[in-house]
């Protein structure tokens, strides 16, 4: 072995026990906040999703029975978490923490060929920044396609790597990606990375595309079976894009979001620096970095960054696969910098995980929907009998908890009122029709009208709407908790 090879493994080794030390102070902080979220509520987005399972398990059909924009195998996972564990909050907390350990072993997978440190300390960072979200990122549809995206990301390094079961691993990874697409719709372009990572031929493509072709086959069959097929095609032609442009901010106000990966900000910095030295990075001697997995790694972060831009929210929790990407790329980065910059990175990983630490100790999480929430369940729950159909409008204000937990059925396919405010009058008019001609036994309105402002002007100035509940209820309770302000009428005429 030359001088040259000898200083190289000697460097890494050195990088690699500043590394593990870092991880003792990270791990000690990571269990902490372990600790600190195990009452985490089921709260937020969640709550929809829980309720149409809930209401999947009454009959109803996504798409065909109620209109949502999020893709099949998003209520299926829910489905299977109502199923084993119910509506409660523990259920859904042993959730959550079941989906980031599955994370954090797919990048230990992903990056362990440059040494044990570096993976765990990308792990860690990636779950640090998952708990400093909060609950309300709990379970979000980005941290479960962040599942597939890794594992995705994994296979297509082995596929580069492993020659004998190469076609095997290309079918895994188009079925991985068509898996994270049917959760969010970006999650088609992971199935690009295996370019990354080698020169592909038409066989190894249509490997690829095969196992894309089986879980789409899979998932549209189940859809066409249940006879969702057609609301389905219905909703992603007609209401998604009309869903997507809503709400869509400027281009800065969407980088803002980057706000978020703070935790992962030393390792940022190692991906980064890395690009001024790319060919420390591509030696082979021992455990040092291999270029397809390399390659991989900044092509998932790449794919994060198109995640965040393409839906123009820049949402909190859209940052995920950027930041697992960023985490994976970094760590096998800092593997590899000299020894100044590596002490430069734990620095400053050390200098913004102590400032998010202590800006989290000093957060108070805004509960107001889980108190409207109990207080409409109590509503419901003391005036109509589990199974009573309701028609409930909502976004986010605790309505869907309420509605789920007290086990009433919804009257019509309309959750939300962006399915009718961005509609054609033709959907309101059937709306209107199928109230008239079933009027449920009560109806139950927050003050969230997504994508208005908050209050009941979607309801109050709708003559027709107001009309029908002039001469079928009674407004019989009302509620203010906070900002959250909800009505309940019931049915007496």
């Amino acid at each position: 072995m030359s001088v040259r090879s000898l200083d190289r493994v000697h460097a890494l080794s050195s990088n690699a026990g500043l590394i593990a030390a870092f991880n003792l102070a990270l791990a000690a902080v990571t269990g902490w906040l372990l600790w600190r979220s195990r009452d985490w509520p089921l709260i937020g987005d969640a709550t929809i999703l829980h309720f149409i399972a809930e209401q999947m398990r009454m009959g109803a059909v996504p798409y065909r029975d109620i209109v949502d924009i999020n893709m099949p195998l998003t209520y299926g996972i829910h489905a299977a978490v109502v199923a084993i564990g119910g509506m409660s909050d523990t259920a859904w907390r042993a959730f959550d923490l079941t989906a980031a350990a599955l994370i954090c072993a797919f990048i230990l997978l992903l990056v362990a060929p440059t040494g044990r440190a570096a993976a765990i300390l990308a792990m860690l960072a990636v779950l640090v920044m998952h708990l400093l979200l909060g609950p309300y990122a709990a379970g979000q549809r980005d941290f479960l396609m962040s599942i597939p995206a890794v594992a995705a990301a994994w296979a297509s390094a082995r596929a580069a790597e492993d020659h004998q079961r190469r076609s095997l691993w290309l079918l895994l990874v188009g079925a991985l990606g068509m898996t994270a697409a049917f959760i969010k719709p970006t999650g088609v372009l992971l199935l690009l990375l295996p370019a990354l990572a080698m020169k592909l031929s038409p066989r190894a493509i249509h490997w690829i595309l095969a196992g894309a072709t089986g879980v789409a086959i899979a998932v549209l069959a189940a859809l066409a079976a249940s006879g969702a097929l057609g609301a389905f095609i219905a909703i992603m032609k007609e209401l998604l894009p009309a869903y997507s442009a809503m709400g869509a901010r400027p281009l800065p106000e969407v980088l803002a979001a980057l706000q978020w990966i703070v935790p992962i900000a030393g390792l940022a910095l190692a991906a980064a620096l890395s690009l001024t030295a790319p060919r420390a990075l591509s030696r082979t001697c021992g455990k040092c970095p291999q270029p397809p997995r390399l390659r991989v790694m900044i092509g998932l972060a790449a794919f994060g960054l198109i995640h965040l831009l393409v839906q123009r929210k820049g949402w909190s929790y859209h940052v995920y696969p950027l930041g697992i990407g960023l985490s994976c790329w970094g760590a096998w980065a800092l593997a590899a910098l000299p020894m100044s910059r590596v002490l430069v990175c734990i620095a400053v990983t050390a200098a913004v995980l102590a400032w998010a630490v202590l800006r989290s100790m000093h957060r108070v999480e805004d509960y107001a929907p889980l108190r409207a929430a109990a207080a409409m369940q109590s509503a419901l729950e003391n005036h109509l009998p589990r199974g009573a159909r309701v028609q409930m409008l909502d976004a986010d204000n605790g309505a869907f908890l309420a509605m789920a937990r007290a086990g009433m059925r919804q009257a019509t396919p309309h959750i939300q009122w962006y399915s009718l405010l961005l509609a054609k009058a033709a959907v309101r008019q059937d709306f209107l029709a199928a109230l008239e001609t079933n009027p449920p036994a009560g109806t139950l309105l927050t003050n969230a009208q997504w994508p208005r402002w908050p209050g009941f002007e979607a309801a109050d100035e709708w003559p027709q709407f107001q009309a029908f509940l002039t001469s079928h209820y009674d407004l019989l309770l009302t509620g203010q908790e906070d900002y959250i302000a909800w009505r309940f009428y019931l049915r007496t005429r």
